[in-house]
């Protein structure tokens, strides 16, 4: 099975598989949801910003289901600081284990990682080790920042030379990109534009934040919630895998609540939070309000994580 998927948030969903059972979330149109949005809370509708989110101990698990049918479960955690290349970096891994059911025809357990710098925001290594039935695969992309370089190794296919090839200043890779969006002042009608490395290919993503409205999970209860949508493209042709719908909570964490994808082929699949650890968060001062509306590009990587983000209008 192609991966390609991968390039929003489609690996975060066990399989690419009509409803959404187990979401439950009501959106919020017209003048009250704006005040709702716009009430002042630090982090909300673009009013603030999250603070530095990037916690060690934050472990997010989802329950994930196919046509209506429980499959498995999905697990986002930080480990919290390791070095790297000599460098400080969060290590963050996903893992997907899928449930009894699933497992008696289609074993699926698969863990991605990803490295983040912790003074600069930017993934130092991505790694990814799949057993999906009878097919697995162990890859890794080790990210060389002075020479603006990814390289891609097989560690299962030894016979399998490494493959360099260079990658734009801020690129992100398919999993560190969710702590990227998790971290940026967003609100309705916002997009936020960055390049994701993955398959090989420097990808340009754009992820819009299409609706407000309420959301409910177990461990959350009924909280207020950002709707995103993102579509990618490499040189100029869109990526046509499905469609991506992401929810996260609009308080300063930007907890990730649920993800569904539908395919032409195989419907929909969804994942909701049903568990999670969150550590406290230090308290940081909001930022002005920024303009929506705009597709935009944080070019200083650093800045993201240390709340100094500026952010310019793509084109100029």
């Amino acid at each position: 099975m192609k991966k390609s998927g991968l390039i929003f948030f489609a690996g975060l969903l066990l399989a690419a598989a009509g409803c959404a059972p187990g979401i439950k979330y009501s959106a919020i149109r017209g003048g009250g949801g704006d005040l709702l949005f716009d009430d002042g809370e630090p982090g909300t509708a673009g009013t603030g910003r999250p603070v530095t989110n990037l916690v060690a101990g934050e472990k997010l698990t989802y329950d994930a289901s196919w046509i209506g049918i429980p499959v498995g479960k999905l697990i986002l955690e930080n480990h919290g600081l390791e070095v790297i290349g000599g460098e400080e970096a969060y290590h963050l891994t996903f893992t997907t284990i899928s449930n009894d059911f699933l497992s008696n025809f289609f074993k699926i357990e698969d863990t991605v990682h990803t490295w983040i710098s912790r003074e600069e925001g930017y993934p130092l290594r991505f790694e990814k080790v799949v057993q999906e039935g009878e097919y697995s695969k162990h890859e890794v992309i080790e990210y060389d920042w002075e020479s603006m370089t990814a390289t891609y190794r097989r560690e299962d296919k030894e016979d399998r030379e490494p493959e360099t090839m260079p990658i734009p200043e801020d690129s992100q890779d398919v999993f560190s990109m969710i702590y990227w969006l998790r971290r940026q002042p967003i609100g309705l009608g916002r997009q936020l534009a960055l390049t994701v490395n993955a398959d090989k290919k420097n990808w340009d993503v754009v992820v819009e934040v299409v609706e407000t409205g309420l959301f409910e999970t177990v461990p959350t209860g009924q909280v207020k919630a950002f709707a995103l949508t993102p579509r990618a493209a490499h040189h100029g042709q869109p990526l046509e895998k499905g469609n991506l719908v992401a929810w996260v909570t609009t308080d300063n964490r930007r907890i990730p609540l649920a993800f569904e994808v539908e395919t032409p082929i195989f419907g929909s699949a969804v994942a909701v939070l049903s568990d999670a650890v969150l550590p406290p968060l230090e308290d940081e001062a909001p930022l002005a309000e920024e303009t929506r509306g705009t597709p935009e590009r944080i070019y200083r990587t650093g800045d993201w994580i240390q709340g100094l983000t500026q952010a310019v209008a793509v084109g100029r």
